[in-house]
């Protein structure tokens, strides 16, 4: 995201022929992380909220906790007791208690209910703080800055909620977003959670297919977006796609467009249908002789649906992931058990709605903290970055592993004035941490700064990741599972087993689990995806191994097919979709290759039609479409031409053996093809062998 990706390859496939037999020797991971781990972490810092609920739950249970790993302990044998005691802990508002906070509504391991005969709402458990605290502070790439208090913040969500019931929001229905990391999406999520809506939509990167395909599952009644948005530096133009978007999906009875500069508002936007303008939606709400009606929190049980997060999992086409209204108890553990963040605080969110990391960080304004909105990425110079975070006196901050990369290479650094004395934590994630990206932290930002890996996965609202600022901390692994997170490492039997890579999976109950999938109606897609490979357990298709001697968890990757790129985890149907109809490719094939660092990357093999080469000209119409359909952070990093793509009997491509020989250069037998031959052209391929 920060920086240039670097550049493709590219191969003639006669190049293939006659070469030697070589295996690829990779080395173990295992062992590098236990040669070069160390301690990065071992301070006290008194009086954390950590502290306060242990000694709360001491008392009330008569137990004795010498460290985190002991809490951590009765937590998990405990879960249902521990997050009832999160619930008294922050107080939680709500209009009718709950009867117990845990029961059973089937054998699986999903069939839970949490706290029922409860009722609350989500927004109102956000605005607990309507007062002249800061809860959002708003930058963008072009300079502009808007701080909205907690007092104002609710007036808006006010006059938006007033809107959307003029114009027949109800109770179930869906309101989509599709716009760049703004405060009107933070506003149309409380405004929709108020009445029991559902929120989510796709990346504003998503070309206007990619978009469709989301919103057509989604079928909102809403779709609230906005003219335009820089990013890097690059005017990205939304106006100009809605009218295909809009268009074709007869569902949409209102579009709401946010003109972000005096010119959009003289644009004629007749030709999306059922459009409006955001001032002209909000004057609709009003009364009228002017007032706005006051905002009523409708209430609801723990388990009504809030989000749809939508990911492409292993099948190839969109999944969406429905989380309760209940979820921001994860987030209260999150944010204020492991970060321990207040009102004081300020978070770096820079995720727009479409990234699972947008809903959680929005759970942080619960613990009356401040949100750094900043809308782009600062690009304008080498030091941008953290001259925001100095500035604004930032206190959290999450980066993307390969940001942390890219930081590292192109000396990305705070400037010898920049001293990011209010900076207390950094956490990294969204792909294997590596151990240099924690040393660069330390070495080149910030000595003294709590670093930690973050685990957790768009089907869950929360994190598997924990931290404890009284606990020791390893450099790239995972301090710990989060309270009430059972993690453990499973083999092939399904035993439980440390110090061996194996399948990470999770063995307790928990709030941050999703409440369905969307569209699943039997729950089949549910269970082959997450509950099938081990009874009774979530498994979310990562590899990792467990250190016996620090306790910490080390995530290795993916186990199914997916793949992983500059952050994001996407599927190779997603740059099928994108290619489609590119007239020189008679076909492709696109897996996921890795290395003894842990760096991955996407490889797109391509069959061309007769009388055409994969030249640069076609490697530049590659590049376009993947942006203009999908997003940047797609495009495969290598590109290289073959004669031929393996398909099964069944007619299917074999993604999964093509990525075998890939990452270990070995060309074994493989049944089940029918085109065995064309194997061999995948193999020893040298522009393959070191990256």
């Amino acid at each position: 995201m920060f920086g240039a990706r670097s550049g493709n390859t590219i191969t003639n496939h006669t190049s293939f022929k006659n070469l030697p037999p070589k295996v690829k020797e990779k080395k173990n991971l295992i062992d590098i992380f236990s040669a070069k781990t160390r301690q990065i972490w071992n301070k006290k810092v008194p009086g954390t909220q950590m502290e306060k609920i242990q000694n709360i739950i001491q008392e009330k249970y008569d137990v004795k906790f010498e460290n985190f790993w002991d809490f951590h302990e009765w937590s998990i044998k405990n879960y249902s007791q521990f997050w009832e005691e999160v619930w008294n802990f922050y107080e939680v508002i709500c209009s009718k208690t709950y009867n117990q906070p845990f029961g059973r509504t089937g054998d699986r391991f999903i069939d839970v209910e949490w706290f029922p005969g409860a009722e609350l709402n989500y927004a109102e458990n956000i605005f607990r703080y309507r007062d002249d605290g800061v809860a959002l502070i708003c930058v963008g790439e072009d300079g502009n800055e808007l701080k909205v208090t907690f007092a104002q913040m609710y007036e808006e969500v006010r006059l938006y909620l007033a809107a959307f019931k003029k114009n027949g929001l109800q109770k179930g229905d869906r309101v989509a977003c599709y716009m760049s990391n703004r405060r009107e999406a933070i506003y149309a999520m409380l405004a929709a959670a108020s009445i029991g809506a559902m929120f989510g939509g796709p990346l504003p990167f998503y070309g206007s297919k990619g978009a469709v395909t989301i919103l057509n599952m989604m079928k909102p009644k809403f779709l609230i977006t906005l003219d335009r948005f820089q990013y890097k530096q690059d005017e990205i133009n939304i106006l100009d796609r809605l009218p295909e978007i809009v268009n074709g999906l007869g569902c949409i009875e209102k579009c709401i467009i946010i003109p972000t500069n005096e010119k959009s508002k003289l644009k004629d936007i007749s030709s999306v249908n059922n459009s409006c303008f955001l001032d002209e939606f909000l004057e609709s709400g009003r009364n009228p002789d002017g007032t706005i009606p006051e905002l009523v929190f409708e209430q609801f049980p723990f388990s009504q649906p809030l989000y749809i997060n939508f990911t492409s999992g292993t099948t190839g086409l969109p999944k969406g992931v429905v989380h309760s209204a209940g979820t921001f108890l994860p987030l209260l553990r999150d944010f204020g058990l492991h970060y321990n963040l207040g009102r004081t605080d300020v978070t770096l969110h820079m995720q727009p709605v479409g990234w699972s990391l947008w809903n959680l960080l929005v759970g942080n304004l619960m613990l009356g903290s401040s949100l750094l909105l900043y809308d782009g990425i600062p690009t304008m110079s080498r030091t941008a970055f953290w001259d925001i975070l100095d500035k604004y006196k930032v206190t959290y901050a999450f980066i993307a592993t390969s940001n942390v990369d890219t930081f590292e290479k192109e000396g990305i650094v705070p400037a010898p004035d920049c001293k990011l004395k209010h900076l207390k934590m950094i956490t990294v994630g969204t792909t294997p941490v590596k151990l240099q990206n924690v040393d660069f932290i330390l070495q080149k930002v910030k000595p003294d700064v709590f670093v930690g890996c973050l685990y957790g996965t768009t089907e869950v609202i929360g994190e598997f990741s924990g931290f404890d600022y009284n606990t020791q901390n390893y450099s790239a692994e995972i301090q710990c599972p989060a309270l009430g997170v059972d993690i453990r490492i499973f083999d092939e039997e399904g035993n439980s087993i440390v110090e061996k890579l194996g399948e990470l999976v999770i063995t307790t109950p928990s709030p941050s689990f999703p409440a369905c999938i969307w569209n699943d109606e039997d729950g089949s897609i549910m269970q082959n995806t997450y509950l099938s490979k081990f009874p009774n357990v979530w498994a979310p298709n990562d590899e990792a191994w467990i250190d016996p001697k620090t306790r910490g968890i080390v995530v290795t990757g993916r186990s199914d097919n997916t793949i992983k790129q500059h952050g994001e985890r996407f599927v190779s149907e997603n740059i099928y979709y994108a290619l489609h109809d590119i007239g020189e490719i008679a076909d492709s094939i696109c897996v996921a290759q890795s290395n003894d660092r842990g760096d991955s990357r996407a490889v797109l093999f391509v069959k061309m039609k007769d009388g055409h080469v994969l030249d640069k000209n076609t490697i530049s119409k590659i590049e376009e479409k993947i942006l203009k359909e999908l997003t940047v952070l797609y495009i495969p990093k290598v590109i290289l031409q073959v004669k031929d793509i393996p398909y099964n009997l069944n007619g299917k491509r074999m993604e999964s053996v093509v990525k075998k020989i890939v990452n270990t250069n070995v060309l074994s037998e493989v049944n089940n093809i029918r085109n065995p031959e064309c194997l061999q052209q995948f193999w020893n391929i040298p522009q393959l062998q070191n990256f």
